[in-house]
């Protein structure tokens, strides 16, 4: 091989490699951003409580919060695992529900200790029983008189149909919409199936 082709593909070599390099960090950047925008639901969406409802509507109110979000899962419930890994787990739903709620976790099979708001303590099982729920997830949005004020069963399937029911709770929307309506007007589309809450049933 002469001079001239041996610097040539040496300078090709550098080239292509210093091209390698640029993608490799610009895909990890990429990766890093990203990875940012996802953290452990356990540790930034539900908050760590002694369980003491009572308690935690008392700092709800001090914190001016809209209520109590109850998430009501199951060991082995598909749909709970999906959204504690592709809604709950982000960044900003964290930061937005955080803001606007408190939020509990409930194992419906669980046996951890509850003291509900009427003061009296149970196994969350009994808790779940008692508030009837019976199918995973369920979520309970609680204002702070302690009343149950909207209730979502099924799987929240995406970010954006979970940040609009928050909003549909906080523009109070549950007196004269149904959720479906609400998601659908703001282009949601198929959102998950709802219970008719005791709030609806009394404007009827």
């Amino acid at each position: 091989m002469d001079k001239f082709n041996y610097t040539n593909t040496r300078h090709h070599l550098i080239a292509r490699s210093a091209v390698i390099l640029m993608l490799f960090l610009l895909t990890t950047a990429s990766a890093l951003a990203s990875n940012e925008d996802f953290r452990d639901p356990r540790q930034f969406f539900f908050k760590q409580s002694f369980m003491d409802m009572p308690e935690e509507m008392q700092t709800a109110r001090e914190q001016h919060k809209l209520g109590i979000l109850l998430f009501f899962e199951a060991d082995g419930c598909s749909y709970c695992a999906a959204m504690l890994k592709n809604v709950l787990s982000q960044k900003k739903i964290q930061d937005w529900y955080r803001e606007h709620f408190l939020c509990f976790a409930i194992d419906i099979h669980g046996d951890v200790e509850i003291k509900d708001f009427d003061q009296i303590t149970l196994p969350e099982k009994v808790f779940a029983e008692h508030r009837r729920v019976f199918l995973t997830p369920t979520l309970s949005f609680i204002d702070l008189d302690g009343a149950e004020i909207y209730r979502h069963t099924g799987m929240v399937k995406t970010p954006q149909e979970l940040l609009a029911m928050g909003e549909y709770i906080e523009g109070k929307h549950y007196f004269d919409t149904e959720f479906k309506v609400y998601a659908s007007e703001r282009g949601l589309q198929n959102p998950g199936d709802v219970l008719v809450t005791p709030v609806q049933e009394s404007s009827n």
